[in-house]
């Protein structure tokens, strides 16, 4: 069998969950889309977005047989040309610490409620992983009981976490809008105003995933679950790949 070499056009196309678990659909025996698609319960044009993708790096192919094309992983091994670089952002963060929520409730200067929340959830399922303990905790907590000296994660933008308003300034990647509704980044290279637009930027013991709007943290909330190599900070757009209003995938643009 021969081997493969992963260049960098192969190792993005599997920074990706459902990619990854369509290469291993595809290892056990050609598929065709919508088959693909009912095993992995996303839809058919999800499906094939992720197979395009898959076959633009060269991981898999394509053959037509009759009226049906069928996806088979390319007769090869995959190899890296070295030993797989350590996780640059999380493998020296502390093991414990706060995962930290805009409150659901009206809060701060603007009185907003934050809707984001429950992707802390997926932030926690990451850590989880890497046997972090991380408790969450809402930003009026965090305020009340004076813990803004402990190693966080805070998730949401500063419209409605106000410990984000409080240490945003710290990153290098972070909110620059001075009015209501804030809805601005910028970076040392670039300043952002699209809706789904978000950062993960990282600070010492503290690390900030957010987005312009609910769109942009859900993209940066899956790059958190997903890429490992980042120093200082990223920046994802949320893509809606089937046009049903929610962020399937992401792109990432610094």
């Amino acid at each position: 069998m021969k081997e493969q070499k992963l260049d960098n056009k192969k190792i993005a196309a599997l920074n990706n969950q459902t990619r990854r678990k369509i290469i291993q659909l595809l290892k056990k025996e050609p598929d065709y889309p919508a088959s693909l698609a009912k095993k992995l319960d996303i839809s058919k044009q999800k499906t094939h977005y992720h197979l395009k993708k898959l076959r633009e790096s060269g991981l898999i192919q394509r053959e037509n047989t009759g009226k049906k094309q069928v996806y088979q992983v390319k007769d090869s091994k995959f190899i890296f040309n070295s030993e797989p670089e350590k996780s640059k952002f999380l493998e020296n963060f502390p093991d414990k610490g706060l995962i930290v929520v805009g409150s659901p409730d009206q809060h701060g200067k603007d009185q907003v409620r934050a809707r984001d929340g429950h992707l802390a959830g997926d932030i926690g399922l990451k850590l989880g992983k890497l046997n972090k303990e991380f408790k969450t905790k809402l930003d009026t907590e965090v305020h009340r009981d004076n813990l803004l000296n402990k190693p966080m994660i805070i998730l949401g933008g500063i419209l409605t976490n106000t410990v984000t308003k409080e240490l945003n300034k710290d990153f290098k990647a972070h909110f620059s809008g001075s009015s209501f509704p804030y809805r601005e980044i910028t970076t040392e290279k670039n300043t952002y105003t699209n809706p789904n637009i978000g950062i993960i930027a990282k600070k010492d013991d503290k690390i900030l995933v957010a987005g312009i709007r609910n769109t942009g943290t859900e993209a940066a909330v899956q790059a958190f679950q997903e890429i490992d190599d980042v120093e200082d900070y990223l920046v994802v757009k949320g893509l809606d790949i089937d046009g049903d209003g929610e962020i399937d995938d992401y792109e990432v643009l610094e």
